[in-house]
């Protein structure tokens, strides 16, 4: 049974509240009744129903109440009854004096991986074709209960992979994927003790905590360079929400920077530079096993009258992978690896667009259609110089060199 047919408030009986917590009784029989209660704090609720896995079909029904229903559907009471505080850690109500922010955080995101957990075995043991037949948005449920447990990279990634699944039912690899770090999220969390503070931080930030930009530039690592801009990407993350990259690459350290910046509904990105110019200044780097996203530590200087006209990069596609490899082994969730290529030639065959290296190998362009015909009108049939982002399966050409000025293929520059 799918949690959406038994989320009525006809289903359940004598609705109570007290502080944060929500219950009520769901009658099974004229003498039996299964107790149920949510957390509005945490997003996390129990059944006291023998069923696995946990949360069961009564426990997500009941959330899904909670979460639409009024307040006054609940009666306020003075304190709660004595079952509630033995249903279980995950929901029970209890008083933890002097703890920190740092702690109550800790808290909310065992609880989520605990349901996501749960969730992820069901799925598994079902199927995910059975799931989505069942269900289109069979998804929603664990990316709503991330989302409650304040761990809402992790929630956009499910959503997002969920989504691109129920469009695509015979594509099911990315979806899958996004199932697979989860699950290493999961296992990290069960050993974060045994993990470096750069792998926490790694951790944390897929998870979708990031530290304040206050204490990366205070207390992280710094860099001066002359930095080129090499590429730049504009993408849209959700419906609210907008995010832009731009990729520096330093003249003398040979090492990317990211700069991630953010737009909420309508209002529009802060100023940036337009790729191919170069701008002088100090990064921090956030705190990582694979150091890339970066800030500012003040504002950069362009640099008058001087472009990128070149690029250093790798020959081989084989440079290229062993190093993504290398990356994977330090930073498991990385998303992509900056990847600056030389010599290599853009063709068009019946599989698609791709590159082409020196060794004859080749891999498979992502982005649009327009970046790919863009990319391929500026070769015009020979060995170029591209930027891009490589994710294991596809890179996504972000500009290219061509007649010793840098095009950029990407929105950074509209």
């Amino acid at each position: 049974m799918r949690p959406q047919l038994l989320a009525e408030p006809v289903f359940f009986q004598h609705c109570a509240r007290w502080e944060r917590w929500r219950w009520a009784l769901l009658p099974v029989s004229v003498e039996a009744a299964h107790r149920v209660v949510f957390d509005t704090a945490t997003g996390a609720s129990l059944c006291t129903c023998p069923f696995r896995p946990r949360p069961c079909v009564h426990a997500q029904a009941f959330a899904l109440v909670v979460q639409a229903a009024d307040l006054q559907v609940f009666e306020e009471q003075s304190e709660p009854p004595e079952w509630l505080t033995g249903v279980g850690p995950a929901v029970a109500p209890r008083k933890v004096r002097g703890a920190s922010p740092d702690d109550e955080r800790s808290v909310r995101i065992q609880r989520g991986l605990e349901d996501l957990e749960a969730w992820l075995a069901d799925t598994l043991q079902r199927g995910v074709a059975v799931c989505a037949a069942e269900d289109p948005q069979f998804y929603l449920t664990a990316s709503a209960r991330l989302a409650d447990a304040s761990m809402r990279g992790l929630s956009r990634r499910i959503r997002t992979a969920g989504e691109a699944f129920a469009r695509q039912l015979d594509h099911p690899e990315p979806f899958v994927a996004a199932l697979a770090d989860a699950a290493l999220a999961i296992q990290a969390w069960k050993r974060r003790d045994r993990l470096s503070e750069a792998q926490r931080n790694d951790l944390e930030a897929f998870l979708g905590f990031t530290p304040k930009k206050e204490a990366v530039r205070a207390q992280r690592e710094r860099l001066s360079d002359i930095w080129a801009v090499v590429g730049a990407s504009e993408e849209t993350l959700e419906a609210s929400l907008r995010e832009r990259r731009t990729w520096l690459l330093g003249a003398k350290s040979g090492r990317f920077a990211l700069l991630q910046d953010y737009a909420f509904g309508a209002e529009d990105f802060p100023p940036a530079f337009l790729p191919g110019v170069l701008v002088q200044g100090t990064v921090a780097y956030y705190p990582s096993a694979w150091p890339l996203r970066a800030l500012p530590i003040e504002t950069l200087e362009t640099i008058p009258e001087r472009k990128v006209k070149k690029l250093p990069g790798w020959r081989t596609f084989s440079e290229m992978t062993h190093t993504f490899a290398r990356a994977l082994a330090r930073h498991p969730w990385l998303p992509a690896l900056p990847a600056a290529l030389i010599e290599v030639r853009p063709l068009r065959s019946t599989t698609g667009f791709a590159l082409a290296d020196g060794e004859g190998f080749c891999v498979l362009l992502g982005g649009s259609e327009q970046e790919c015909w863009v990319l391929l009108a500026l070769s015009e049939g020979r060995p170029i110089a591209v930027f891009g982002e490589w994710d294991g399966e596809r890179l996504r050409a972000l500009s290219a060199i061509c007649e010793e000025r840098l095009v950029s293929l990407g929105r950074g520059d509209l």
